[in-house]
């Protein structure tokens, strides 16, 4: 259980930095605007990249990796069809209430928390290697076309792949692991050091995004979605991880860890995206704090309930 404290010193830590240096203004007017746009052109493909150069292409291909990426995608196909089917929300609401409910905190939360909760890093790759390799793209794609004022066709679509820096980061990390092109390390050295940017950057832009706008302010209208996200993040989708675990033959610790991994809060990366496109970021940004307070209390709660 001191693993799990630990692990979210670190994040509240970050976040409190980014609040303090925003409120003596030293960074100036624009900071969380430029540091939004470095973390989502920069840092965040720099991170994809390197992070799958550095993959086995059978982690991308083990049974923690399927039940990640299957847990991650019904829990917002869920959230996705039950909002839509239950409420007149439409469009960009309905994706980033889907993604903030179903894109877990892996890279920040997921090392500290394999660490010291689960005793080794490598329960946190096949959730990253996921999110990075599939899921960001795919949530990154449908946001752009969402927010689109046009329909395109393939030409659009095209179009749009070429917009996310993103996508094009995962889709040649995919290409050099399966070639087994191995790039110098001076090649990569400036990639590495971008990369290293990506989760202070986007903890620091989250800080200084809770000021001057309440958390959970009614009129932004979404305290339902809120939580309604929240709930399916902090519950839902470790449920369908643990049911999924168990169905793929996964028991004992191996079957612990994948629904640890499911039980992490929403990724920063997902307001970072919902601010890129200017769409329902109070959802993003207050469903993240809620998870992040919350997941405390559920770690806690697995690891006293299947903790081995």
């Amino acid at each position: 259980m001191t693993g799990v404290l630990s692990g979210f010193l670190i994040v509240w830590s970050l976040i409190a930095i980014g609040w303090a240096v925003g409120r003596t203004g030293v960074l100036g007017d624009q900071a969380r605007f430029v540091l939004n746009r470095v973390t989502f052109f920069l840092a965040s493909p720099s991170l994809v990249l390197t992070a799958l150069l550095t993959s086995d292409l059978r982690e991308v291909l083990s049974t923690p990796m399927l039940v990640a990426g299957l847990s991650g995608l019904l829990t917002g196909a869920l959230l996705l069809v039950g909002l839509r089917l239950l409420t007149r929300r439409r469009g960009a609401d309905l994706v980033v209430a889907a993604i903030s409910g179903s894109v877990v905190n892996g890279a920040n939360m997921g090392f500290p928390i394999a660490a010291y909760v689960l005793g080794d890093i490598s329960h946190a790759l096949p959730v990253i290697l996921f999110q990075q390799a599939v899921y960001t793209p795919l949530y990154l794609f449908v946001l752009h076309r969402v927010t689109s004022e046009s329909s395109p066709g393939l030409g659009g679509v095209l179009r749009s792949l070429g917009a996310n820096p993103v996508i094009i980061a995962s889709a040649l990390g995919m290409v050099l692991v399966a070639s087994g092109v191995q790039l110098p390390e001076v090649v990569l050295e400036p990639f590495e050091a971008l990369a290293d940017m990506a989760i202070p950057g986007m903890l620091l832009a989250y800080g200084i995004s809770l000021i001057g706008s309440a958390p959970y302010a009614k009129d932004a209208g979404y305290r339902g979605l809120i939580a309604v996200s929240s709930g399916a993040k902090l519950l839902v989708m470790p449920i369908i991880a643990l049911g999924l675990g168990a169905l793929l033959g996964l028991r004992g610790h191996d079957l612990y860890a994948v629904v640890v991994m499911a039980a992490l809060p929403t990724a920063q990366n997902v307001f970072v995206a919902a601010s890129r496109y200017e769409a329902a970021e109070e959802l993003a940004r207050d469903t993240v704090l809620t998870t992040t307070v919350g997941t405390v209390a559920v770690l806690l709660l697995l690891s006293a309930v299947l903790g081995v």
